[in-house]
């Protein structure tokens, strides 16, 4: 495994889906796990989650973007995964990916293609709009500082309890 895909360290929970609750509930989709890993440099982020519709269908999400991917590979990597039954978290998720890194992409695609490419073009949708609104600033200028400038936009913000 290369640098650019190497685990940086965390300080605190990261939440790229938190700035899409509205949307992502809109389209019947909640958030019932993920990860978010941003690293060093110019900020490759690399995001797992474990996502419910309302009928009870769990499915896995993984979203893979950084200036290198944009300038080198082309746009940035939407998945839609199948959940495996010993799959609980986003963490669980990750770790397979991470065990798997050149055909997990074949080993956890659903069966169904059209329901496949249907809940990619959606979740592509949303993850444009927090593309505009959270990070294209950062990739466009390729900082140095970018990594740190979004891990400091993505902390997940805890709600209060009253």
């Amino acid at each position: 495994m290369s640098d650019y895909w190497g685990v940086p360290e965390q300080e605190y929970e990261l939440s790229l889906l938190q700035f899409a609750k509205k949307e992502l509930s809109v389209m019947g989709y909640s958030v019932l796990s993920e990860k978010v890993e941003v690293c060093s440099g110019a900020g490759a982020m690399t995001l797992s989650a474990l996502l419910k519709k309302k009928e009870d269908f769990r499915f896995g999400l993984y979203i893979h973007d950084g200036p290198k991917q944009r300038k080198t590979r082309g746009p940035p990597i939407i998945w839609m995964l199948k959940v495996l039954p010993e799959m609980k978290t986003a963490q669980d998720i990750r770790d397979f990916i991470l065990n798997h890194p050149h055909d997990f992409g074949i080993l956890l695609a659903p069966e169904n293609t059209v329901m496949k490419d249907r809940k990619e073009a959606k979740l592509k949708n949303i993850y444009t709009f927090l593309y505009n609104s959270k990070i294209k600033d950062l990739y466009d200028k390729d900082l140095s500082s970018a990594a740190d400038v979004l891990r400091e936009r993505l902390r997940k913000v805890t709600e209060l309890q009253v």
